[in-house]
């Protein structure tokens, strides 16, 4: 009799050991599914973009008239992002209008074309190419919050008044900027705006008689991979 329990109970075991035998790759496999999981979040993705929108800018000074303008951005943009953090850079062509107010001659009459313009007005298109770097943070499933610096320099000024001798001469060449902004990403849509200030004047002809410009832009982007 306690040779029969004594085989009942080996029988057992090794029904139990091999039963257990038998579920070690289901766990092996799914530990390893785990942890490919875990590394795919934890390895930053790449991807590239196009993205283009409207740039409404300010510019303070005494000697603009100092209304909101709306003219056209766009350009590309590349980043890596990874566990709800990120880096992006972008190159952007940016617009911005500026018109005169009624005190601009008083302090620039020397780069006038014609002293004849005394009371006239004029306004300038600026275009500049721009390189933000910003960093990125998920605040939401969708959404993210992007902050840093930009640089710009211009390319070129359009004096549609020929007011001025040298148009370009009134404006400095390069300058740098805070951004602050958001975006939400919806597939391979991206919808955002932010805030630009300079941390510079702009004016390249009196330090005293700062131009400071101020910008909001709202874009929509396309991720290409």
């Amino acid at each position: 009799m306690r040779y029969s329990t004594f085989f009942l109970k080996t029988r057992v075991f090794i029904v139990v050991f091999f039963l257990m035998i038998m579920q070690l790759p289901c766990h092996a496999q799914a530990l390893g599914a785990a942890k490919l999981l875990s590394k795919s979040k934890i390895i930053p993705k790449l991807y590239t973009g196009i993205k283009f929108g409207g740039n409404f800018s300010y510019l303070s000074g005494n000697n603009w008239d100092n209304g909101i303008k709306s003219n056209l951005v766009g350009g590309a943009f590349a980043g890596l992002k990874g566990l709800g953090f990120g880096v992006q850079f972008e190159t952007l062509f940016e617009q911005s209008d500026y018109t005169t107010g009624s005190d601009f001659y008083t302090l620039y009459h020397n780069y006038y074309n014609d002293i004849s313009d005394s009371i006239k007005g004029g306004t300038f298109r600026v275009n500049k190419l721009c390189m933000p770097i910003l960093l990125q943070f998920r605040m939401a499933r969708l959404l993210w919050l992007q902050t840093g610096i930009q640089f710009y320099g211009v390319v070129s000024v359009r004096d549609y008044n020929s007011l001025v001798k040298d148009a370009k001469e009134l404006f400095k060449t390069g300058n740098t900027a805070a951004v602050l902004g958001a975006t939400i990403r919806i597939g391979n849509a991206d919808i955002g705006a932010r805030a630009i200030v300079d941390f510079q004047s702009l004016n390249n002809l009196n330090a005293n008689d700062v131009w400071r410009q101020y910008m909001i832009q709202a874009h929509f982007g396309i991720k290409l991979f």
